[in-house]
Protein backbone atom coordinates (compact mmCIF):
# COMPACT_ATOMS: atom_id res chain seq x y z
CA UNK A 1 0.00 0.00 0.00
CA UNK A 2 1.57 3.47 -0.89
CA UNK A 3 2.34 5.45 2.16
CA UNK A 4 5.03 7.97 0.29
CA UNK A 5 5.18 9.74 -3.11
CA UNK A 6 8.56 10.44 -4.30
CA UNK A 7 10.24 13.94 -5.76
CA UNK A 8 12.80 12.37 -7.24
CA UNK A 9 15.22 14.41 -5.16
CA UNK A 10 18.82 13.72 -3.46
CA UNK A 11 18.07 12.92 0.47
CA UNK A 12 15.85 10.70 1.54
CA UNK A 13 14.92 11.25 5.04
CA UNK A 14 12.77 9.75 8.23
CA UNK A 15 10.29 10.91 9.82
CA UNK A 16 10.19 10.12 13.86
CA UNK A 17 8.09 7.20 13.36
CA UNK A 18 10.88 5.93 10.88
CA UNK A 19 8.13 6.36 8.10
CA UNK A 20 9.75 7.48 4.85
CA UNK A 21 8.40 10.80 4.05
CA UNK A 22 7.28 12.11 0.68
CA UNK A 23 7.90 14.60 -1.58
CA UNK A 24 9.17 18.46 0.18
CA UNK A 25 11.10 20.50 -2.14
CA UNK A 26 14.00 21.48 -1.07
CA UNK A 27 15.37 25.55 -0.93
CA UNK A 28 16.57 24.57 -4.26
CA UNK A 29 14.39 25.52 -7.61
CA UNK A 30 15.09 22.11 -8.70
CA UNK A 31 12.19 20.50 -11.03
CA UNK A 32 10.17 17.13 -9.46
CA UNK A 33 10.30 14.77 -12.39
CA UNK A 34 9.20 11.50 -10.59
CA UNK A 35 6.31 12.43 -8.59
CA UNK A 36 4.73 8.79 -7.86
CA UNK A 37 3.15 7.67 -4.66
CA UNK A 38 5.35 4.76 -3.54
CA UNK A 39 5.55 1.62 -1.21
CA UNK A 40 8.23 0.20 1.32
CA UNK A 41 8.79 -2.60 -1.02
CA UNK A 42 9.50 -0.64 -4.28
CA UNK A 43 11.76 2.19 -3.10
CA UNK A 44 14.62 0.43 -3.19
CA UNK A 45 13.66 -0.43 -6.50
CA UNK A 46 13.23 2.21 -9.22
CA UNK A 47 12.94 5.05 -6.28
CA UNK A 48 16.11 4.21 -4.10
CA UNK A 49 17.80 7.10 -5.21
CA UNK A 50 14.93 9.57 -4.90
CA UNK A 51 14.05 12.26 -2.23
CA UNK A 52 10.50 11.34 -0.44
CA UNK A 53 7.83 13.06 1.49
CA UNK A 54 4.79 12.16 3.58
CA UNK A 55 1.82 11.90 1.58
CA UNK A 56 0.29 13.97 4.40
CA UNK A 57 2.42 17.21 3.45
CA UNK A 58 2.36 17.08 -0.21
CA UNK A 59 -1.88 15.79 0.14
CA UNK A 60 -2.14 19.36 1.03
CA UNK A 61 0.14 21.21 -1.28
CA UNK A 62 -1.58 19.91 -4.26
CA UNK A 63 -4.64 20.59 -2.74
CA UNK A 64 -3.93 23.83 -2.14
CA UNK A 65 -2.99 24.09 -5.70
CA UNK A 66 -5.71 22.43 -6.95
CA UNK A 67 -8.16 25.10 -5.42
CA UNK A 68 -6.25 27.76 -7.13
CA UNK A 69 -6.26 25.84 -10.37
CA UNK A 70 -10.42 25.49 -9.29
CA UNK A 71 -10.35 29.51 -9.10
CA UNK A 72 -8.82 29.74 -12.50
CA UNK A 73 -11.22 27.74 -14.03
CA UNK A 74 -14.39 29.23 -12.24
CA UNK A 75 -12.64 32.59 -13.22
CA UNK A 76 -12.85 31.17 -16.91
CA UNK A 77 -15.95 30.31 -17.08
CA UNK A 78 -17.21 33.65 -15.79
CA UNK A 79 -15.32 35.54 -18.74
CA UNK A 80 -17.24 32.06 -20.77
CA UNK A 81 -20.61 33.53 -19.24
CA UNK A 82 -20.16 36.65 -19.86
CA UNK A 83 -18.89 36.32 -23.64
CA UNK A 84 -21.71 33.81 -23.63
CA UNK A 85 -24.45 36.78 -22.90
CA UNK A 86 -22.84 38.83 -25.36
CA UNK A 87 -23.14 36.68 -28.47
CA UNK A 88 -27.14 36.09 -27.39
CA UNK A 89 -27.08 40.06 -27.04
CA UNK A 90 -25.42 40.25 -30.14
CA UNK A 91 -27.83 37.53 -32.07
CA UNK A 92 -30.72 39.07 -31.26
CA UNK A 93 -29.66 42.67 -31.79
CA UNK A 94 -28.69 41.20 -35.20
CA UNK A 95 -32.10 39.49 -35.51
CA UNK A 96 -33.58 43.00 -34.69
CA UNK A 97 -31.91 44.62 -37.69
CA UNK A 98 -32.47 42.23 -39.83
CA UNK A 99 -35.99 42.11 -39.48
CA UNK A 100 -35.95 45.62 -39.28
CA UNK A 101 -34.15 45.99 -43.14
CA UNK A 102 -36.98 43.14 -44.31
CA UNK A 103 -39.54 45.40 -43.37
CA UNK A 104 -38.26 48.21 -44.56
CA UNK A 105 -37.92 46.47 -48.15
CA UNK A 106 -41.39 44.97 -47.87
CA UNK A 107 -42.78 48.18 -46.83
CA UNK A 108 -40.53 49.78 -49.98
CA UNK A 109 -41.53 47.49 -52.30
CA UNK A 110 -45.41 48.13 -51.35
CA UNK A 111 -45.36 52.00 -51.52
CA UNK A 112 -43.62 51.44 -54.88
CA UNK A 113 -46.21 49.18 -56.57
CA UNK A 114 -49.27 51.33 -55.28
CA UNK A 115 -47.61 54.41 -56.90
CA UNK A 116 -46.77 52.26 -60.01
CA UNK A 117 -50.50 50.69 -59.84
CA UNK A 118 -51.48 54.72 -59.65
CA UNK A 119 -49.35 56.00 -62.39
CA UNK A 120 -50.52 52.89 -64.53
CA UNK A 121 -54.21 53.41 -64.03
CA UNK A 122 -53.65 57.21 -64.84
CA UNK A 123 -51.65 56.23 -68.47
CA UNK A 124 -54.85 53.86 -68.75
CA UNK A 125 -57.56 56.57 -68.50
CA UNK A 126 -55.51 59.00 -70.64
CA UNK A 127 -55.41 56.27 -73.09
CA UNK A 128 -58.91 55.80 -73.16
CA UNK A 129 -59.60 60.04 -72.96
CA UNK A 130 -57.81 60.02 -76.41
CA UNK A 131 -59.48 56.38 -77.97
CA UNK A 132 -62.90 58.57 -77.20
CA UNK A 133 -61.37 61.05 -79.01
CA UNK A 134 -60.41 59.20 -82.01
CA UNK A 135 -63.70 57.12 -82.03
CA UNK A 136 -65.60 60.45 -82.08
CA UNK A 137 -63.22 61.63 -85.67
CA UNK A 138 -64.08 58.26 -87.25
CA UNK A 139 -67.80 58.74 -85.87
CA UNK A 140 -68.10 61.77 -87.71
CA UNK A 141 -66.48 60.70 -90.85
CA UNK A 142 -68.74 57.74 -90.87
CA UNK A 143 -71.70 60.14 -90.75
CA UNK A 144 -70.49 62.32 -93.07
CA UNK A 145 -69.71 59.56 -95.91
CA UNK A 146 -72.93 57.57 -95.23
CA UNK A 147 -74.92 61.24 -96.41
CA UNK A 148 -72.85 61.83 -99.24
CA UNK A 149 -73.21 58.09 -100.93
CA UNK A 150 -77.15 58.33 -99.54
CA UNK A 151 -77.43 61.90 -101.58
CA UNK A 152 -75.06 60.51 -104.81
CA UNK A 153 -77.22 57.14 -105.06
CA UNK A 154 -80.68 59.72 -104.76
CA UNK A 155 -79.68 61.75 -108.13
CA UNK A 156 -78.37 58.84 -109.92
CA UNK A 157 -81.67 57.20 -109.20
CA UNK A 158 -83.70 59.98 -110.69
CA UNK A 159 -81.35 60.67 -113.47
CA UNK A 160 -81.74 57.12 -114.48
CA UNK A 161 -85.82 57.09 -114.37
CA UNK A 162 -85.47 60.52 -116.56
CA UNK A 163 -83.53 58.34 -119.09
CA UNK A 164 -86.01 55.47 -118.92
CA UNK A 165 -88.69 58.05 -119.71
CA UNK A 166 -87.11 58.77 -123.30
CA UNK A 167 -89.04 62.29 -122.35
CA UNK A 168 -87.48 65.10 -124.47
CA UNK A 169 -89.32 67.81 -122.06
CA UNK A 170 -87.68 65.81 -118.59
CA UNK A 171 -84.28 65.42 -120.37
CA UNK A 172 -84.06 68.86 -120.72
CA UNK A 173 -85.74 70.08 -117.82
CA UNK A 174 -83.11 67.40 -116.15
CA UNK A 175 -80.75 68.91 -117.25
CA UNK A 176 -80.69 71.95 -116.80
CA UNK A 177 -81.40 71.70 -112.91
CA UNK A 178 -78.62 68.81 -112.74
CA UNK A 179 -76.16 70.31 -114.22
CA UNK A 180 -76.12 73.67 -112.42
CA UNK A 181 -75.45 72.09 -109.40
CA UNK A 182 -72.17 70.75 -107.92
CA UNK A 183 -71.72 67.29 -107.51
CA UNK A 184 -71.56 66.57 -103.80
CA UNK A 185 -67.13 66.08 -103.12
CA UNK A 186 -66.36 62.62 -102.11
CA UNK A 187 -63.52 63.95 -99.98
CA UNK A 188 -63.38 63.56 -96.46
CA UNK A 189 -62.32 65.14 -93.20
CA UNK A 190 -58.40 63.56 -92.79
CA UNK A 191 -58.08 61.10 -90.28
CA UNK A 192 -55.93 62.63 -87.10
CA UNK A 193 -51.86 61.90 -87.62
CA UNK A 194 -51.12 61.49 -84.18
CA UNK A 195 -52.22 59.48 -80.84
CA UNK A 196 -50.41 58.87 -77.39
CA UNK A 197 -48.54 55.28 -77.25
CA UNK A 198 -46.63 53.48 -74.45
CA UNK A 199 -42.85 53.14 -73.94
CA UNK A 200 -41.74 50.60 -71.42
CA UNK A 201 -38.66 52.46 -69.36
CA UNK A 202 -36.44 49.04 -69.81
CA UNK A 203 -33.10 51.52 -69.83
CA UNK A 204 -34.37 52.85 -66.64
CA UNK A 205 -34.44 50.10 -65.13
CA UNK A 206 -30.77 49.17 -64.70
CA UNK A 207 -31.15 52.22 -62.65
CA UNK A 208 -34.01 50.67 -60.21
CA UNK A 209 -31.99 51.20 -57.07
CA UNK A 210 -32.30 55.30 -57.26
CA UNK A 211 -36.00 54.79 -57.40
CA UNK A 212 -36.27 51.59 -54.72
CA UNK A 213 -33.36 52.38 -52.68
CA UNK A 214 -30.51 49.83 -52.18
CA UNK A 215 -28.34 47.99 -49.52
CA UNK A 216 -25.36 49.81 -47.55
CA UNK A 217 -22.76 48.92 -45.39
CA UNK A 218 -23.87 49.90 -41.85
CA UNK A 219 -22.47 49.43 -38.19
CA UNK A 220 -23.63 45.89 -36.33
CA UNK A 221 -24.72 47.06 -32.91
CA UNK A 222 -22.76 47.52 -30.29
CA UNK A 223 -22.71 44.70 -27.63
CA UNK A 224 -23.67 46.47 -24.13
CA UNK A 225 -23.41 43.27 -21.80
CA UNK A 226 -26.17 43.20 -18.96
CA UNK A 227 -24.77 41.67 -15.46
CA UNK A 228 -26.86 40.72 -12.97
CA UNK A 229 -25.66 41.06 -9.58
CA UNK A 230 -26.86 38.92 -6.48
CA UNK A 231 -25.57 39.14 -2.82
CA UNK A 232 -23.86 35.74 -2.16
CA UNK A 233 -23.04 36.52 1.43
CA UNK A 234 -22.61 39.58 3.65
CA UNK A 235 -20.54 40.52 6.60
CA UNK A 236 -20.35 43.04 9.22
CA UNK A 237 -16.45 44.77 9.91
CA UNK A 238 -15.09 46.42 12.99
CA UNK A 239 -14.37 49.09 10.84
CA UNK A 240 -15.45 52.93 10.92
CA UNK A 241 -15.03 53.09 7.41
CA UNK A 242 -14.69 51.36 4.24
CA UNK A 243 -12.68 53.73 1.94
CA UNK A 244 -10.91 50.99 -0.46
CA UNK A 245 -10.96 47.26 -0.31
CA UNK A 246 -9.13 45.13 -2.51
CA UNK A 247 -9.51 40.93 -2.85
CA UNK A 248 -6.52 39.47 -2.10
CA UNK A 249 -8.00 35.58 -2.30
CA UNK A 250 -11.30 33.95 -1.67
CA UNK A 251 -10.12 34.22 2.31
CA UNK A 252 -8.42 37.55 2.36
CA UNK A 253 -9.07 41.62 1.83
CA UNK A 254 -7.56 44.34 2.36
CA UNK A 255 -9.26 47.11 3.82
CA UNK A 256 -8.21 50.80 3.81
CA UNK A 257 -10.00 53.54 6.27
CA UNK A 258 -9.23 56.99 5.79
CA UNK A 259 -10.52 57.76 9.31
CA UNK A 260 -8.24 55.72 11.63
CA UNK A 261 -5.22 56.23 9.03
CA UNK A 262 -4.79 52.48 8.80
CA UNK A 263 -4.79 49.45 5.91
CA UNK A 264 -6.30 46.58 7.43
CA UNK A 265 -5.81 43.10 6.74
CA UNK A 266 -9.14 40.88 6.75
CA UNK A 267 -9.71 37.11 7.17
CA UNK A 268 -13.61 35.70 5.77
CA UNK A 269 -14.79 32.41 7.07
CA UNK A 270 -18.21 32.56 8.44
CA UNK A 271 -17.40 35.76 10.18
CA UNK A 272 -14.74 38.64 8.54
CA UNK A 273 -12.19 39.31 11.09
CA UNK A 274 -9.17 41.69 11.10
CA UNK A 275 -5.60 40.04 11.63
CA UNK A 276 -3.39 42.81 10.78
CA UNK A 277 -3.73 46.90 11.01
CA UNK A 278 -0.82 48.79 9.13
CA UNK A 279 -0.55 52.30 10.05
CA UNK A 280 -0.76 53.83 6.64
CA UNK A 281 -3.54 56.11 4.81
CA UNK A 282 -4.01 54.73 1.44
CA UNK A 283 -5.93 56.25 -1.27
CA UNK A 284 -5.73 53.32 -3.45
CA UNK A 285 -4.33 50.07 -4.65
CA UNK A 286 -3.82 47.48 -6.67
CA UNK A 287 -2.53 43.51 -6.81
CA UNK A 288 0.57 42.68 -8.57
CA UNK A 289 0.97 39.44 -10.24
CA UNK A 290 2.87 37.62 -7.71
CA UNK A 291 -0.06 38.78 -5.07
CA UNK A 292 1.38 41.53 -3.33
CA UNK A 293 0.02 45.26 -3.41
CA UNK A 294 1.42 48.20 -5.34
CA UNK A 295 -0.80 50.77 -3.35
CA UNK A 296 -0.67 55.21 -3.32
CA UNK A 297 -1.30 57.09 0.18
CA UNK A 298 -2.21 60.47 1.34
CA UNK A 299 0.80 63.04 1.09
CA UNK A 300 2.98 60.61 -1.04
CA UNK A 301 4.98 61.17 -3.53
CA UNK A 302 5.51 57.36 -4.18
CA UNK A 303 4.22 54.35 -4.87
CA UNK A 304 4.90 51.52 -2.32
CA UNK A 305 4.66 47.82 -2.37
CA UNK A 306 2.99 45.85 0.23
CA UNK A 307 4.28 41.91 0.87
CA UNK A 308 1.14 40.37 2.08
CA UNK A 309 3.20 37.31 3.58
CA UNK A 310 4.97 39.80 5.72
CA UNK A 311 3.48 42.77 6.09
CA UNK A 312 5.95 45.07 5.33
CA UNK A 313 5.42 48.42 3.08
CA UNK A 314 8.80 49.56 1.18
CA UNK A 315 8.62 52.75 -1.57
CA UNK A 316 8.80 51.38 -5.13
CA UNK A 317 8.44 54.20 -7.53
CA UNK A 318 8.45 57.65 -7.51
CA UNK A 319 6.57 60.36 -8.51
CA UNK A 320 8.34 63.59 -6.94
CA UNK A 321 7.43 66.20 -7.52
CA UNK A 322 3.88 64.60 -8.29
CA UNK A 323 1.50 62.61 -6.70
CA UNK A 324 0.35 59.56 -7.32
CA UNK A 325 -3.82 58.99 -7.22
CA UNK A 326 -5.18 55.92 -8.79
CA UNK A 327 -3.71 53.04 -8.97
CA UNK A 328 -4.35 49.84 -11.44
CA UNK A 329 -1.90 46.91 -12.46
CA UNK A 330 -3.22 45.28 -15.48
CA UNK A 331 -3.21 41.43 -16.28
CA UNK A 332 -0.33 42.31 -18.84
CA UNK A 333 1.15 43.15 -15.29
CA UNK A 334 1.34 46.79 -16.58
CA UNK A 335 1.21 49.38 -14.01
CA UNK A 336 -1.22 52.28 -14.43
CA UNK A 337 -1.47 55.48 -12.54
CA UNK A 338 -3.60 58.84 -12.00
CA UNK A 339 -1.24 61.70 -10.86
CA UNK A 340 -1.51 65.38 -10.03
CA UNK A 341 0.82 68.49 -8.82
CA UNK A 342 0.53 69.41 -5.22
CA UNK A 343 -1.85 72.25 -4.42
CA UNK A 344 -5.89 72.46 -4.76
CA UNK A 345 -7.35 69.34 -5.98
CA UNK A 346 -10.00 70.84 -8.32
CA UNK A 347 -8.40 74.35 -9.09
CA UNK A 348 -7.78 73.68 -12.72
CA UNK A 349 -5.22 76.10 -14.50
CA UNK A 350 -2.99 76.04 -17.59
CA UNK A 351 -0.30 75.12 -15.31
CA UNK A 352 -1.50 71.81 -13.57
CA UNK A 353 -0.34 68.69 -14.21
CA UNK A 354 -2.98 65.99 -14.44
CA UNK A 355 -1.84 62.94 -16.19
CA UNK A 356 -2.54 59.02 -16.40
CA UNK A 357 0.86 57.57 -16.57
CA UNK A 358 1.38 53.68 -17.67
CA UNK A 359 4.72 52.23 -16.76
CA UNK A 360 6.24 48.53 -16.64
CA UNK A 361 6.11 46.05 -14.04
CA UNK A 362 10.15 47.00 -14.02
CA UNK A 363 8.92 51.12 -13.25
CA UNK A 364 9.82 52.09 -16.67
CA UNK A 365 7.43 54.80 -18.01
CA UNK A 366 5.76 53.59 -21.44
CA UNK A 367 3.05 56.19 -21.89
CA UNK A 368 1.51 59.48 -20.61
CA UNK A 369 -2.10 60.93 -21.44
CA UNK A 370 -2.63 63.99 -20.53
CA UNK A 371 -4.57 65.86 -23.48
CA UNK A 372 -7.14 64.47 -25.61
CA UNK A 373 -6.67 65.01 -29.90
CA UNK A 374 -8.08 68.55 -29.65
CA UNK A 375 -5.88 69.49 -27.27
CA UNK A 376 -8.46 69.47 -24.06
CA UNK A 377 -7.42 68.18 -20.79
CA UNK A 378 -8.67 64.83 -20.55
CA UNK A 379 -8.75 64.18 -16.50
CA UNK A 380 -9.72 66.57 -13.32
CA UNK A 381 -8.55 64.15 -10.67
CA UNK A 382 -8.07 60.77 -11.97
CA UNK A 383 -8.71 58.86 -9.04
CA UNK A 384 -9.66 55.84 -9.90
CA UNK A 385 -8.46 53.51 -12.74
CA UNK A 386 -8.80 49.92 -14.58
CA UNK A 387 -8.67 48.38 -17.73
CA UNK A 388 -11.24 46.04 -19.69
CA UNK A 389 -10.76 43.31 -21.93
CA UNK A 390 -9.78 44.86 -24.83
CA UNK A 391 -7.35 46.43 -23.01
CA UNK A 392 -8.70 49.96 -23.19
CA UNK A 393 -8.29 52.52 -19.90
CA UNK A 394 -11.26 53.53 -17.90
CA UNK A 395 -10.98 56.73 -15.36
CA UNK A 396 -12.65 57.51 -12.53
CA UNK A 397 -12.53 61.36 -13.31
CA UNK A 398 -13.32 63.44 -10.12
CA UNK A 399 -14.47 66.79 -10.99
CA UNK A 400 -15.61 68.07 -7.54
CA UNK A 401 -16.34 66.73 -4.42
CA UNK A 402 -19.45 65.35 -5.53
CA UNK A 403 -19.69 65.12 -9.15
CA UNK A 404 -17.55 63.15 -11.23
CA UNK A 405 -17.20 61.12 -14.62
CA UNK A 406 -16.00 57.34 -16.20
CA UNK A 407 -13.59 58.40 -19.07
CA UNK A 408 -12.46 55.75 -21.29
CA UNK A 409 -9.73 55.64 -23.86
CA UNK A 410 -7.82 53.69 -26.04
CA UNK A 411 -4.06 52.64 -25.92
CA UNK A 412 -3.41 55.71 -28.34
CA UNK A 413 -5.15 58.33 -25.90
CA UNK A 414 -7.94 58.63 -28.22
CA UNK A 415 -11.38 59.33 -26.10
CA UNK A 416 -13.96 56.52 -26.58
CA UNK A 417 -17.02 57.47 -24.67
CA UNK A 418 -17.82 59.80 -21.46
CA UNK A 419 -20.37 58.75 -19.05
CA UNK A 420 -20.89 61.82 -16.38
CA UNK A 421 -24.59 59.96 -15.05
CA UNK A 422 -27.70 59.46 -15.64
CA UNK A 423 -29.60 62.53 -15.03
CA UNK A 424 -32.39 61.25 -13.99
CA UNK A 425 -31.10 60.04 -10.53
CA UNK A 426 -27.75 62.83 -10.34
CA UNK A 427 -28.55 64.93 -7.26
CA UNK A 428 -25.75 67.24 -7.94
Amino acid sequence: MADKICAKKEVVILNQDGIFPIYKASTNTQTITCNQLVCSECITASHKKHDLDSIDIVFNEKKEKLKELESKFSNKFNLCEIEDRKVNEFKTKYEQMFTESIQKINEQEKLIIDEVRKYAKTLREQLDSEKQSIEKSITEIEKRTEKVMETLLNKQSIIQEILESNQAVQVFGAYQELSGKEIPNASFKAFPEETKDFIPAKENLKAISNLFGSLTNTKLPKVLTHVNIDVISSYTTDQTALNRVLIEDEKKAWISNHMTSSLSKIHIADTMKTVKDIPVDVLDMSMTGNNDVLLSSYGSTDVSLLSTKTGEIKPFLSMSPLYPLGIHVTKYNEIILGVKEEGDIYKITDKICRKVKIFGVDGKHKQSYEYDKHKQRLFTVPYRITSNLNNAILVIDRTSDYNGRVVVMDREGQVEWIYQGNPHVNLI
